[in-house]
């Protein structure tokens, strides 16, 4: 049974109260009936006075067994997938911590299309040995551990304890801290050293081969790791080459590597791909763009893999800097598949990085807007993506200074670096950042569907042109092509005719997203 909203989807007074501090998973997996059975201690620190209760979060596919609390069992009222402790908390004040083990068992929930449904997903290998991971972003952790299913509160810190028959690997996120075979059965222990949103923590588990390298990077030497089925290791040194060039190109674009205490890894995957935070799932099937496609039809997206690009600039973007709300999923996604743009630039220079985004308005949809409601686990419209990321090429060309751009980039991620954050922040950071006040376009293009359409009109001495379809004020600046493929400026505002010595065909330039309107066009 679905829980509400505003159980699952908002700092309730049962989560508001304190603040996760740590995990620590101790999980035993029954491959043979994908279940698992374990514990999950969790530290946490008060931060107001203790409310009656304290809520935790388990799918009903699972379910707590008990709970333990300073060796004593705590009384556990279950309602769906939300469970409530109501003892031993009383007389908390902020600045106190606790630490209780939460005991539980069960089969989590098979992913029908993973990663865009949540669950656990099995197959086998080349081989026929099994193969299995869990992915759940969207979804939660709570898919298949107990802990506060909230975006906006992430552990600082978390210990990922695998058991699993011998003869297969398990991986989590971190790094490798030991490995102990006993009997027929291995367990392997990772652990995160920086802070991680839920849907993050992962497992993957396989018959894998690993290798190792280093990356010179802006922090130092970075451990690189990679986890493949063996039957994949040839192709896959060959595939993941791009990996040092891509970090460079990041790092210089983005800032460092934002986790450098855990390393980077990727991680074959039975699924198509997911920014796990330090383990990267891998699925593109080794091939180059998106599954052998080219998303933006122009030829560029097809010279990197899509999935290696995209789910490592999340590293920077969803994992360093996280929305506190799935609302704000657009500041994840939009700069992340900016960062596909960036790649390209590094790799193919501007002009084609350029055409590649300008490709990736045919999957715009303009369905909804991009910005979704707050406290209701909506993360808007799937134009979150490229949408999003055309708001972020739109303000780099009004700024029309790349070394102050990227320069931008990189202040953001040092300034909200392993921070939860809303859009407003970004929104005003950018404000102050560049100078500019871009508030007008963030509410048009993040908070409305319409794009919004450049009329012109023929005077006596040019054309005069202003926004319509659009929110009152709009007055983005538009650079137009004339004749002769000339650029300049224009800075129309919404219901009010400006007027220009231009005269001829002219056209917006096509780095800008904007709508059509018949017979007067505005971007052909």
């Amino acid at each position: 049974m679905a829980q509400p909203n505003s159980v699952m989807c908002s700092n309730t007074p049962a989560r508001a109260w304190w603040d996760v501090q740590a995990y620590e998973l101790d999980i035993v997996f029954d491959t043979a009936t994908n279940s698992i059975s374990g514990s999950n201690t969790l530290l946490a620190k008060v931060v107001a006075p203790a409310a009656d209760s304290l809520q935790l979060d388990l799918q009903e596919a699972l379910q707590i067994d008990s709970v333990l609390m300073a060796g004593k069992r705590l009384q556990v009222r279950g309602q769906g997938s939300t469970y409530y402790l109501s003892e031993g908390f009383a007389g908390m004040a902020p600045g106190d911590s606790f630490r209780c083990t939460i005991y539980y068992h069960g089969a989590p929930v098979m992913a029908q299309r993973a990663p865009w449904d949540g669950g656990l997903v099995r197959t086998t290998d080349g081989k026929g040995q099994l193969w299995m991971a869990m992915a759940c972003q969207g979804s939660g952790a709570y898919m298949w551990f107990p802990c506060k299913n909230f975006n906006g509160d992430e552990p600082e810190r978390v210990t990922l304890k695998y058991t699993v028959p011998s003869g297969l690997t398990a991986i989590g996120n971190g790094r490798l801290r030991g490995k102990v075979t006993t009997g027929n059965t291995t367990t392997y222990t990772w652990s995160v050293q920086n802070p991680i949103n839920n849907y993050d923590i992962t497992f993957y588990i396989g018959d894998y081969t690993h290798w190792s390298d280093t990356f010179a990077g802006a922090k130092g030497p970075l451990s690189l790791d990679y986890y493949v089925l063996r039957e994949n290791e040839q192709k896959a040194r060959k595939q993941f080459a791009v990996v040092k060039p891509m970090m460079a190109c990041f790092e210089e674009k983005m800032g460092p590597y934002p986790f450098y205490e855990d390393g980077y890894k990727l991680v074959d995957a039975p699924y198509l791909g997911m920014e796990h935070q330090s383990a990267v799932a891998y699925g593109n099937e080794y091939k180059m763009g998106y599954l052998g496609r080219d998303r933006s039809k122009t030829g560029v997206g097809l010279t990197f893999d899509f999935i290696i690009i995209h789910e490592s600039g999340h590293e920077w973007f969803g994992n360093s800097i996280t929305a506190y709300d799935p609302a704000d999923t657009w500041i994840q996604e939009g700069f992340t598949s900016y960062s596909e743009t960036i790649f390209a630039e590094c790799l193919e220079g501007k002009q084609a990085s350029f055409r590649y985004q300008q490709g990736k308005k045919r999957i715009i949809r303009n369905d909804k807007p991009v910005q979704g409601q707050y406290n209701a686990c909506d993360e808007g419209s799937g134009d979150h993506y490229d949408k999003g990321a055309f708001v972020i090429h739109m303000i780099r060309m009004i700024m029309d200074d790349d070394t102050r751009f990227f320069a931008m980039l990189k202040a953001i991620s040092a300034k909200f670096y392993h921070q939860l954050v809303t859009s407003n922040d970004i929104e005003t950071f950018i404000n102050q950042y560049s100078g500019k006040d871009f508030s007008k376009l963030f509410e048009q293009y993040l908070r409305h569907k319409e794009l919004p359409v450049l009329l012109r009109q023929t005077t006596a001495t040019g054309t005069a042109f202003q926004w319509s379809n659009c929110i009152p004020g709009f007055d983005m600046p538009l650079r137009i092509l004339l004749p002769g493929n000339k650029a300049t400026w224009i800075y129309p505002v919404a219901g009010k005719w400006t007027g220009y010595a231009h005269k001829g065909k002219i056209k917006a330039d096509p780095d800008f997203l904007v709508g059509d309107t018949p017979g007067k066009p505005a971007n052909q």
